[in-house]
């Protein structure tokens, strides 16, 4: 099963909402990560196989790319935190969407402020 890790640049709440809907999720501000680099969120990430939840993309990106394989990642657009959580529900109903459940790996999904979901595979 899909496990997020939630960068701070996103709202924390993002975690529950994810708890809800079964997954487990983590909160970089709960885990006492906050101010850490992207270098270290992306070792995190890699080691315990969390799929990354971000609205840093562009920093995030060039990192990913050098990976051969990678827990995958959803990106936002900079919005206010209650639209962040408008659109992770949007994500998670994609992932969910088909049966099985789409597999993250090497899987980014990138969300426009509207809630609509570009997916695609990185490397």
């Amino acid at each position: 099963m899909i496990q997020f890790l939630i960068d701070e640049d996103v709202t924390p709440r993002l975690r529950d909402v994810a708890n809800e809907r079964g997954y487990n999720a983590y909160h970089v501000q709960y885990l006492d990560w906050k101010g850490r680099t992207d270098a270290e969120i992306l070792g995190r990430m890699l080691a315990e196989d969390l799929t990354l939840v971000t609205g840093n993309w562009k920093d995030f990106r060039p990192m990913l790319q050098r990976e051969t394989v990678h827990p995958g990642a959803v990106s936002f657009p900079d919005v206010p935190r209650a639209e962040q959580i408008r659109l992770f529900t949007a994500a998670l109903d994609y992932i969910e969407a088909v049966e099985p459940a789409l597999d993250m790996v090497n899987c980014v999904l990138v969300l426009d402020e509207r809630g609509n979901v570009q997916q695609f595979e990185i490397p």
